[in-house]
């Protein structure tokens, strides 16, 4: 595993991109967007976000992301704003709206605590499911935020992922309803 830099930042969306193509939860959050690029978009903006505030892990083989965020606020910015501005214009404020509305939700929950760790994003490519990946991407951060007493929160809409994360320790604090699914919201 290797800390991803700017110069990955194609790879990263790639994956990202393969990775949430037909994910439920993301299509719920831009099905009001009439934006034909809005996955592509949506992908640009978490993953410029993350560089900027987080930490974005890629696994040696290229075939899987970790997006982390953590309690450090972005700084305002001619950038920030631009980028924040850019996103609203190209998704679409009812599609910004829902997903302001669901992030504020899901933040509330852990923004309590002074310092937390957030998985917002892990994808890996379809060929390499099943063999231990997202595990590789996700215990080495588990791991660093158990020896500093931090929390690491998680989301997940598929329920075939709640029993990996179970196997991890983490444990269901609510579950919110979004569309035809739910999203497990989901600590350590």
């Amino acid at each position: 595993m290797k800390r991803a830099t700017l110069a990955d930042a194609d790879r990263v969306k790639n994956i990202l991109l393969v990775s949430f193509k037909n994910d439920p939860h993301v299509n719920f959050l831009l099905e009001e967007s009439k934006n034909e690029r809005k996955l592509n978009i949506l992908i640009d903006y978490v993953a410029d976000q993350t560089f900027r505030r987080g930490e974005i892990y890629l696994s040696d083989d290229d075939n899987g992301v970790a997006l982390w965020d953590f309690e450090r606020n972005e700084k305002m910015t001619l950038h920030s704003i631009w980028r924040n501005l850019a996103f609203l214009i190209r998704i679409g404020i009812r599609s910004v709206i829902r997903i302001v509305k669901l992030e504020a939700h899901v933040h509330n929950n852990f923004r309590k605590y002074p310092r937390y760790c957030h998985l917002y994003m892990i994808g890996v490519l379809p060929e390499a499911q099943g063999k231990g990946l997202a595990s590789a991407l996700m215990n080495p951060m588990i791991q660093r935020m158990k020896e500093l007493a931090i929390p690491v929160f998680l989301e997940t809409a598929n329920p075939r992922n709640v029993d990996i994360y179970k196997k991890k320790d983490f444990k269901i604090f609510e579950t919110l309803p979004t569309g035809d699914r739910n999203l497990v919201l989901m600590s350590n």
